[in-house]
């Protein structure tokens, strides 16, 4: 209720020449600005006003995270982290895993950084700077027949009962499909026992509006298959799989797109675009669970932490993930007070694991592995009749084991040498 309602922002000059009121909703739109200036003014007002309630932020989530590792503590888990994976199917392994292959292999995340500065033609790179696309041109307009046959298209690998299904789901409205007043906003699959999933979309026209529909239908099938195999008691499948089938699909239909696209330049857009999608959901989600890691553990240990010490502790962070191709602006060492998930504990290393464990599944499909559809399919199957540790590894992915990470960033690492050789 603070910072969604109470917080104020101001207002900024847009690209032309407009004042505009800065929300939190649209904070995104204007660091993705052309113009430098712009980024800049939403940065500094964005961070202005969470600087000048930094105590009170500080406090709520330092009370959260004290109730957190106290209720490990009365429920005798040797930490709250062991009680958060144990939640998740998962275990601390996992957890260390996923920091310890970004430790070992950080430097790709900066050959990335140093690519972005190049790109833009900056002779500085702020933080503001972060979220430009330097390939994008005018937004190219998509209907959603178009968008329909290139995700079929594109998903025709994973074999033909899963596209037939994926033709019904088109044909007989289970997609919410267009924006209209008063909609909810954001795109999200429910799965129905004993019907079958609903998907709201809210497509614009855009590109970015066929992979949001491939996503969304990766969820949607896997709440089918688990839904039609399990009994209601094993159906719902846990966070730890969620976003596998979705991002499995997304990377699929990115795969599609790159390969069939002539153009050289939307070529590098869409290769960038990928990048940038691993970058935030691998790299930077795995920095939050390094931070909640090292709060939660000074806590643990009796350590009193204030405003000071938890935004020395991010900038710190984001020295170590960005290195020294961007100027790391003081401001960000406010950032963490904006990400809600924080007081979930322990919840977006989640998203690091799901991307980690959809590059595996996607890579595999691709390279046409004999047999390996059946048993993705047949994962997805299980529900949560099986650990998700477990339900993993019947797909080959093993995420207690470092390498599965670094698979992640090698892929990381291939698409930007293909970026590379593209300019």
């Amino acid at each position: 209720m603070l910072t969604n309602v109470e917080f104020k922002f101001g207002t900024l000059i847009d690209e032309n020449g407009e004042e505009v009121e800065l929300t939190d909703s649209n904070y995104t739109i204007y660091l993705k600005s052309k113009n430098q200036d712009v980024r800049k003014q939403a940065f500094n007002l964005m961070y202005e006003k969470y600087s000048e309630f930094i105590n009170t932020i500080a406090e709520m989530y330092i009370a959260n995270v004290k109730a957190k590792t106290t209720i490990a503590k009365i429920r005798k888990y040797n930490s709250s982290l062991e009680n958060a994976v144990e939640n998740d199917d998962a275990t601390i392994k996992v957890y260390n895993s996923l920091i310890a292959s970004i430790d070992e292999n950080i430097s790709v995340n900066h050959e990335f950084l140093k690519l972005k500065k190049k790109l833009l033609n900056l002779p500085q790179m702020y933080m503001y700077d972060l979220y430009v696309n330097p390939f994008e041109q005018d937004k190219d307009e998509i209907t959603f027949e178009d968008a329909k046959q290139e995700v079929l298209n594109a998903l025709e690998i994973l074999g033909e009962e899963y596209c037939n299904k994926l033709k019904e789901a088109f044909e007989n409205n289970w997609i919410d499909v267009f924006a209209k007043p008063n909609k909810k906003s954001g795109a999200y699959s429910m799965g129905v026992y004993g019907v079958h999933p609903f998907v709201l979309t809210n497509f614009v026209n855009s590109k970015r509006d066929v992979s949001t529909i491939a996503h969304e239908l990766g969820h949607s099938m896997h709440s089918y298959y688990s839904n039609n195999n399990q009994n209601v008691l094993n159906a719902n499948y846990t966070i730890m799989v969620a976003e596998v089938a979705s991002t499995v699909n997304e990377i699929i239909l990115s795969h599609y797109q790159i390969s069939k696209e002539e153009d050289k330049n939307k070529k590098a857009e869409l290769l960038y675009e990928l990048l940038e999608m691993i970058r935030a959901t691998f790299f930077r989600q795995a920095m939050f669970a390094e931070f909640e890691k090292i709060v939660h553990e000074k806590i643990e240990n009796g350590n009193m932490l204030s405003s000071e010490n938890l935004n020395n502790i991010y900038y710190e962070l984001n020295k170590k993930y960005f290195g020294n191709a961007i100027n790391i602006n003081e401001q960000i060492k406010y950032e963490w007070a904006r990400i809600p998930h924080f007081y979930s504990d322990f919840y977006v290393y989640k998203y690091a694991t799901g991307v980690s464990a959809a590059i595996v599944i996607a890579k595999n499909i691709l390279d046409k592995k004999p047999g390996y559809v059946e048993k993705y399919i047949d994962m997805l199957k299980q529900g949560c009749s099986k650990k998700s540790v477990d339900l993993l590894k019947m797909v080959d992915v093993n995420l207690e084991s470092k390498e599965t990470f670094k698979n992640t960033i090698d892929f990381y690492n291939e698409k930007i040498q293909e970026l590379k050789a593209l300019l």
